[in-house]
Order: structure tokens, then sequence, then C-alpha cells
């Protein structure tokens, strides 16, 4: 688990920065497509806290548009926190005796 874990955290860590120089250059291609990759990895993680932010962009940006894209980014970072910090609880609880 630890390992699926650090697969999954080290993708978003590569993918999250890349996804809000997107949003903010407005590359809507790029915010379709890191948004689209990163909810089916988190899907696939069972991370399904982080994917409605990412889908609101995705779905934004396959209309041609990134309204509420900085709002949906912004919860997604948090979210992904988030999730750090409940995994990182339970893989330690797992290690105590």
């Amino acid at each position: 688990m630890r390992e699926l874990m650090d697969l999954y955290f080290g993708q978003a860590d590569q993918l999250m920065p890349g996804l809000q120089q997107a949003i903010k250059t407005g590359a809507i291609d790029d915010v379709d497509h890191l948004s689209h990759k990163l909810a089916g990895s988190s899907l696939a993680c069972g991370m399904s806290a982080i994917v409605p932010s990412l889908r609101r962009m995705e779905i934004g940006a396959k209309a041609g548009h990134l309204n509420g894209a900085e709002v949906s980014i912004a919860e997604a970072v948090e979210a992904l926190e988030k999730l750090r910090h409940a995994v990182q609880e339970h893989l330690r609880t797992l290690q105590s005796p």
C-alpha cells in the first residue's frame, strides 16, 4: 500500500504544478488533459475526495472555458493535502505495535 501511495502522491505532485500553471496561462487543452489524468489516477487509488474539483476543471476545459478553475484548483490542492495527511496517519497506525 505504501508503494502505491508513494506512486500516487509522486504523480500528483508532478501534475498539480502543471495544472496550476495551465490555469494561470489559460492553456485550456493542458487543463483538460492534466485534470483528466489526475482524476483518473485518483479514482484508481481510491482518492475520490479530490475528484469533484478536478472534474469541474475538466468539464469546463472541454466546454472551452476556465470559469471557476482557480477556485477548483485551490479546492484540489486542499483536498490533496488532506488526503496525504489521512494516508500518512493510516500508514502510521498500521506500523504501530
